[in-house]
């Protein structure tokens, strides 16, 4: 006989998978390293000191190449603290004070439209269409999976490993 939890609904199965559970009333609980499923805190440590490093290495191998950084001659070395700077602030401070007033999905729309307005600072180096993709990927795309991851992992370091992630496709692509 098949269990219950086989015979409820695909979409209701779906959304009790992803739901994301309370933080409670202190949003400094997303700063710190947690157990997420298999992956201990220490493994977390590792990763984003690890991705750091490939970071460095792989914006300093393009620079010696290209005289470039991830493409552009702009503020390279940003992209190395970025994703860490970025996520204890638009992950760890905004959207953890947001969630205490705001339901998640609210919290993760402002937090990631502001993170995505942050990426206007490339006016400088970027072509206009380029700046549009990018403020609006930053906004619309990798800003809500990188709020979800936070809130789902109740910590921002898995939001940091995914955005040094994120960051290192470019080496992919090009």
């Amino acid at each position: 006989m098949p269990d219950d939890a086989n015979r409820r609904p695909l979409t209701l199965r779906f959304v009790e998978a992803v739901r994301i559970p309370p933080i409670g009333d202190d949003p400094r609980v997303l700063f710190e390293f947690r157990r997420i499923g298999v992956v201990p805190g220490w493994l977390q440590v590792v990763l984003v000191v690890g991705l750091f490093l490939a970071t460095v290495f792989l914006v300093h191998a393009e620079y010696r190449t290209k005289g470039t950084s991830f493409g552009v001659a702009g503020p390279g070395f940003n992209c190395l603290i970025n994703p860490i700077y970025e996520e204890l602030i638009f992950r760890g401070w905004i959207l953890g004070r947001l969630t205490r007033w705001r339901s998640p999905a609210v919290a993760i729309g402002v937090s990631s439209a502001l993170f995505g307005l942050l990426h206007l600072r490339n006016i400088f180096w970027l072509e206009p269409g380029q700046l549009v993709r990018t403020v609006v990927y930053t906004g619309c795309v990798i800003g809500p999976v990188l709020g979800y991851a936070a809130l789902r992992c109740r910590s921002v370091w898995p939001a940091v490993i995914l955005h040094y992630l994120n960051n290192l496709t470019y080496f992919l692509r090009h």
